[in-house]
This record gives C-alpha cells, sequence and structure tokens, in this order.
C-alpha cells in the first residue's frame, strides 16, 4: 500500500525517530529509517515520500512497517524447524573425545571383549 497525502499526516525521518519508542535505552537513527525506506529489513521497506529535498513518511506507514515484518518473522518461525537444544552446544574437545574412548576400552576390557 502506498502513502495517502490526503488520509495520511507527514512526517520527516527526523520527527518519525521522535515518534518511535526507546530500544535498549536509544531512539533509533534517522540513517536507520533511511536505510528501512531505501533497503528495507527482511525484505520489507517503509514506505516514504520524497517532498523537495526532504524524505517524508507516515505514522501509518510506520505501523504498516512494523505490521509486515511481524508476518515475515511470524512466517520465518513456522518454516525453520526447531534445532534440539544440544545442538547449540560446543562439539566436544580431542582431549574429551580420548578420555571417552579410553572409558570405552576399559568397559570393554573389562567386561572381556
Amino acid at each position: 500500500m502506498a502513502i495517502d497525502v490526503e488520509t495520511e499526516s507527514l512526517l520527516s525521518l527526523t520527527e518519525a525517530t521522535k515518534v518511535l519508542p526507546r530500544i535498549n535505552g536509544r531512539k533509533p537513527a534517522i540513517s536507520t529509517l533511511w536505510r528501512w525506506c531505501r533497503r528495507g529489513l527482511r525484505g520489507v521497506k517503509l514506505e516514504y515520500l520524497r517532498y523537495g529535498r526532504n524524505i517524508v513518511t507516515t505514522r501509518q506507514a510506520l505501523t504498516r512497517f512494523f505490521t509486515a515484518l511481524a508476518e515475515v518473522d511470524a512466517e520465518l518461525e513456522m518454516a525453520v524447524p526447531v534445532r534440539p537444544a544440544s545442538l547449540g552446544k560446543r562439539g566436544i574437545t580431542s582431549n574429551a573425545r580420548l578420555r571417552s574412548l579410553k572409558e570405552a576400552d576399559d568397559i570393554l576390557a573389562r567386561a572381556g571383549a
């Protein structure tokens, strides 16, 4: 959906940063909003208009942008299989592997194999 200048009030990117909430104590930078307009985030772009030399957006465009991002996240969550927690752990070290092999050899030797 495109910005409707008749029904939506325009905000400069500076004004838009003031509208957004703080995350980790900081507001997003103007360059972040510009990047969201030009390149997007996760395939979703923030709608904007060029107003002379200025770039403007709207509160409604920000809402649509964040809603679309949430939908993309939900789709990704459904598509990505859940990995077992053990896969996130570091691999076994060579010393630990050698200790495990020695323990296995000792168990086999005691069993008479």
